[in-house]
């Protein structure tokens, strides 16, 4: 029977780690591999990223990944799976070249199976032909995949939108999508993050206005702080810079990489009377110089919120700088940011954010363009992915304004196994799914046991019980000596808790206290139980039964 597995294992009902696998006899690809950042409350992590349990157990029959572009929440998870799965890597130019660059920090010596694609050049891989189309996007050489199957033309948006005067001039596909809608969409599986939004996204060119007035305006220097890959949005401030007869430098190690590839490449125009060295700067003054930098999402070791700590090595914030957000705050990151904004206030800096101030615009599609790309592509199938459930909520609702069925569109989540066939489409067995967490040191490994304690650690404290036992006499040598760190504890409370671990001990019997393992959990159990009666309090419990 002809039929095709679609499995998203990362980026549905949720906001980043987009990956989806695409699963067709013994073949199987993979639609990108992306991280997304911590919430607040994980505490050690850096980055989150898909579980690839499934996709381990199935690596034998991987016949690639195909990258839909370079942002960080499609391509970033990448260093720390393909170790394990060992498989080609397909992208456009820039996409592969920031793809390398992460890559090779991670494993310099590995020898990478990297391939560039070019638009509307279709290859095989395996049983599927593959082929990629240019879409509009906040980052240059950003494509759509479309598949042919053997149930028809499975496409991928990618992240899109329909931008008529983009900064590249490169104009989104519409005619090659128009012409997939001839020949026959069986699945589109498209990008909802903005479809709550309606109307028409605004063209990255209102940027360009808003950056010349908040220039005309400042009495300072002028900070940028944006995403390291936003391309369009620097190669806007090397132009209205050069316009308004300002010099342009950069802060942040990642935004200096991704300005030398984008240059290579030839995706940025870098004017040579503008583009100067960071610690040249003293050398104008302040009217007369813009900084680019990294650190638009609170990211603690990122330039910006170096600065806004008086960290940052290289310079400091001075009163009458003028500081311009142009990204959006990824969720999750909101107080991370509005922290930084604080600081920066603080110490003397204006600070521009918000729509308003048409600083920034967003890179998805808005309701109006959803409904474009579904009239040029007239799919049987509808998905909503790349969104949370509120998004591709109100995805769901612009299909079925526009005469899809409920039956005919399909809401997935992560895990969710959907089968399409010839005559109908159902959802089977979830797969093994969830997310895996990375600390600092690149250990992907945090478990969710850990997170807890960590939790716990931060807001509850942490207790010390140390207990000392002859376990071949069978008896209590002295009392339980115990430590705590962080407990806000009412007074005599502690005091209690060792009376009554003090009891415990007592009363337990000589072959009991000969088995160390028991009294350790007695005494961890009495604790965490006491704790929790009588201050409503979780702290962690780390217990120590010495045998002497």
């Amino acid at each position: 029977m002809q039929q095709l597995k679609i499995i998203p294992l990362g980026g549905c009902g949720e906001i980043g780690k987009n990956m989806t696998v695409v699963e067709q006899g013994d073949d199987i690809i993979v639609i990108d591999a992306g991280l997304s950042f911590p919430t607040e409350d994980m505490h050690g992590v850096d980055i989150v990223i898909p579980d690839i349990t499934y996709l381990k157990e199935n690596r034998k029959r991987i016949k690639g990944i195909v990258l839909t572009h370079g942002h960080e929440d499609h391509v970033g998870a990448l260093a720390y799976i393909i170790n394990d799965l060992k498989v080609p890597i397909y992208g456009s130019r820039l996409t592969i070249e920031l793809a390398k660059r992460k890559l090779n920090e991670r494993f310099p010596d590995k020898d990478l199976d990297l391939k560039v694609l070019k638009p509307e050049e279709s290859f095989t891989l395996g049983s599927f032909e593959v082929e990629p189309i240019h879409v509009t996007h906040s980052l240059p050489d950003s494509y759509a995949i479309a598949l042919w199957t053997q149930i028809g033309i499975v496409l991928f948006t990618g992240d899109f939108k329909f931008d008529f005067t983009p900064i590249d001039g490169k104009l989104t596909e519409m005619s090659r999508f128009g012409e997939l809608g001839d020949e026959g969409v069986a699945l589109l599986l498209s990008d909802s993050t903005n479809a709550e939004s309606a109307g028409w996204s605004p063209s990255e060119r209102v940027v360009t206005d808003g950056f010349r007035k908040v220039f005309a305006n400042a009495q300072g220097r002028v900070l940028i702080t944006t995403f390291a890959s936003n391309i369009h949005r620097m190669q806007q401030a090397f132009n209205v810079a050069q316009e308004m007869g300002r010099m342009v430098a950069v802060a942040g190690r990642r935004m200096e990489q991704t300005i030398g590839i984008a240059n290579s490449l030839k995706m940025i125009q870098l004017p040579e009377d503008t583009y100067i060295r960071l610690e040249d700067c003293d050398k104008f003054d302040d009217r007369e110089i813009v900084i680019l930098t990294t650190g638009s999402q609170g990211e603690p070791l990122a330039a910006l919120n170096r600065m806004a700590n008086e960290e940052y090595p290289r310079m400091k914030i001075r009163q009458g700088d003028t500081v311009v957000y142009s990204a959006r705050p990824i969720p999750g990151n909101e107080a991370a940011i509005w922290q930084t904004v604080n600081r920066l206030f603080r110490q003397g800096a204006k600070v521009v954010y918000g729509r308003d101030a048409n600083v920034h615009v967003s890179g998805h599609a808005y309701a109006e363009e959803l409904k474009m790309m579904i009239n040029l592509t007239r799919p049987h199938y509808i998905a909503p992915v790349h969104g949370e459930p509120r998004h591709q909520a109100a995805y769901s609702r612009l299909a079925q304004e526009m005469g899809y069925s409920e039956e005919s569109i399909i809401v997935l989540d992560n895990g969710s196994q959907l089968v399409v066939e010839k005559d109908g489409a159902y959802m089977a067995d979830r797969v093994p799914c969830g997310r895996v967490l990375v600390d600092s040191s690149g250990y992907a490994g945090v478990t969710d046991e850990l997170l807890r304690d960590r939790r716990n650690l931060a807001s509850d404290g942490v207790v010390f019980v140390n207990v000392a036992i002859d376990s071949d006499a069978g008896k209590i040598v002295g009392s339980p000596d115990l430590v705590t760190k962080g407990v806000m504890a009412p007074n005599g409370e502690i005091d209690r808790l060792k009376e009554v671990l003090d009891d415990l001990l007592r009363n337990l019997s000589r072959a009991e206290l000969k088995d160390t393992a028991g009294v350790h959990q007695d005494v961890s159990d009495v604790t965490r139980k006491f704790l929790k009666k009588t201050m409503n309090k979780r702290p962690l419990v780390v217990a120590s039964v010495v045998d002497v």
